[in-house]
């Protein structure tokens, strides 16, 4: 009885807080009170006409397990199966799916909402967007607020943000259907993506290869630059993604006059939790060692470690863990202080992931100091403080998705992808300025695919390489060296001081007590 008295006191609380908030909204806000539980709707089919009909579709999707629905009822931003099978649901989550109780909806100038809802025993506020495409109320995600003031600055930032970006997913939407300005295009290219890059490193202080990792066909390429004639000569420094406390490992290592690979090893056990399995780029490293054997020392090319990670090996609780510094900015920090000390007068070039090197000036991902906001990525960052016309940032055609490996779209619907074929699938790389390509919405990284202030394809980057066609590229295959049995047990160590142990999800599937390293390998060679 107690229980409920109290679930029941937290539920008042809750909705008063709600209705606070909202009335505190400014202009071009609207509040609707409902206060009552989905059930008391009893939704049993689809109608968007509405953001509570539209709900209450999504509350009769989740309900009845009929998941091949949410493709209908879902923005053109996510990616849904619409054949996929329904799903079994338990009693039990129906009945909590039906319990909610929808507290009211807040729309921003009748186009763009949140239904807020709360169940009983939870002591947050699920704020569920939903906006109009093509004159239906569509799923837009959802958010959690834990207070009223957290909900209310949500939605004085979300909503408006949200209503902003619709003309930008209508853009996204409609797709290119003409090939024939793009095989045009590309009829008057005939650099390799190796020779392009070289050619930029002699004219560009800095040239940035923004990459999507582990990719064989892109460390391939970049074996081939080193090795054509000339690239000494323009380069004199490799920025890469890895662990800048870590360069007195590579410094010793690439002085070294043997091939010690246990040291590369090292060094990528100490980026991210769970180390850094890239076998393309770990090759990548020992070439370029074997190339500055071939050279003499003045022409020798140093590698430079930029990223700021948490030195996960020395970590000894969730304080140590902390990341103190935002890694775009440490990344251009690091090489802005190395490119303007260094007495080395040749150029540089920087391999790190795209979503690092977009120039458009918005927020980058996934890579704020713990408690702080985003800020421009390295390359917006590195550009503003070199000059424009000393950095040149390049993309790399994929088959993009978001940092998970999720909602994974062809780039422009596949006309990307079919004006390479019609070219004859030639590896090539050009200026996105002044051409067709670079005319195009950017839609290569899915975090910022749908931002109003994306801009297009020469909006984000200055070059394009098309390495291989996308349907038959070959796979990379894992550094399986790095995890022995005593790596794993660091691993281990590492997830009992994070807290994050019980999460499967970030070790490879499994509770980190119960990982071994031959179902380490096994997973990643299945992958």
């Amino acid at each position: 009885m107690r229980n409920t008295v109290k679930a029941t006191c937290t539920l008042l609380l809750l909705l008063s807080q709600i209705l606070i908030c909202s009335a505190q909204l400014p202009d071009g806000f609207k509040t609707v009170p409902v206060n009552k539980r989905v059930k008391d709707f009893t939704p049993d089919s689809i109608n968007l006409s509405s953001p509570l009909d539209y709900y209450l579709s999504r509350a009769w999707v989740r309900s009845t397990g009929k998941v091949r629905y949410w493709a209908d009822i879902s923005t053109s931003k996510f990616q849904f199966d619409p054949a996929a099978p329904d799903e079994q649901v338990s009693e039990d989550l129906r009945n909590y799916i039906l319990d909610e109780n929808i507290e009211s909806i807040v729309s921003y100038r009748d186009t763009a909402a949140a239904i807020l809802t709360h169940s009983e025993g939870d002591d947050f506020i699920l704020l569920n967007f939903c906006w109009i495409e093509e004159g239906k109320w569509v799923n837009g995600g959802q958010w959690m607020a834990m207070d009223s003031a957290e909900a209310e600055s949500i939605l004085r930032t979300q909503l408006p943000v949200n209503y902003g970006n619709l003309p930008r997913i209508a853009r996204i939407k409609s797709m290119p259907e003409d090939p024939r300005p793009f095989t045009a295009f590309l009829s008057g290219i005939e650099a390799s993506p190796e020779e392009f890059l070289l050619e930029m490193l002699g004219t560009h202080k800095l040239v940035i290869n923004g990459e999507y990792h582990r990719r064989k066909v892109s460390w391939d390429m970049l074996k081939r630059l080193i090795r054509l004639p000339g690239f000494p000569e323009k380069t004199g420094r490799i920025f890469m993604e890895l662990p800048s406390w870590c360069q007195p490992k590579m410094d010793a290592f690439m002085e070294s006059d043997t091939l010690n690979t246990g040291t590369i090893l090292e060094i990528f056990r100490e980026e991210q939790p769970n180390g850094w399995w890239d076998r393309g780029e770990f090759e990548f490293i020992c070439d370029v060692w074997r190339l500055n054997r071939s050279l003499p020392a003045g022409k020798r090319i140093r590698i430079v470690l930029a990223d700021y990670q948490i030195p996960y090996s020395k970590i000894t609780d969730r304080k140590d863990a902390r990341s103190l510094e935002n890694r775009n900015t440490h990344m251009a920090d690091v090489i802005e202080e190395t490119v303007r000390t260094s007495s080395d007068g040749r150029n540089s070039l920087f391999l790190v992931g795209c979503a690092h090197a977009y120039k458009s000036r918005q927020s980058g991902i996934a890579s704020a100091a713990s408690g702080q906001a985003e800020v421009p990525t390295a390359g917006a960052q590195l550009t503003d403080r070199l000059g424009t016309e000393n950095v040149f940032t390049v993309f790399q055609h994929v088959l993009p998705g978001d940092n998970t490996g999720n909602n994974k779209a062809p780039i422009r619907g596949g006309m990307f992808d079919r004006a390479f074929k019609a070219d004859g699938n030639r590896p090539v790389g050009f200026r996105l300025a002044g051409s067709p390509f670079g005319d195009e919405p950017f839609d290569g990284i899915y975090e910022i695919k749908y931002n109003a202030s994306t801009g297009t394809y020469a909006d984000n980057f200055d070059g394009y390489l098309f390495l291989h066609p996308i349907a038959d590229e070959p796979q990379a295959e894992p550094l399986t060296e790095i995890f022995t049995d005593r790596f794993v047990e660091e691993i281990k160590r590492r997830a009992s001081v994070l807290g994050t142990g019980h999460i499967p999800a970030l070790w490879f599937g499994r509770k980190a007590q119960d990982l071994t390293r031959e179902y380490i390998i096994g997973v990643l060679q299945e992958e």
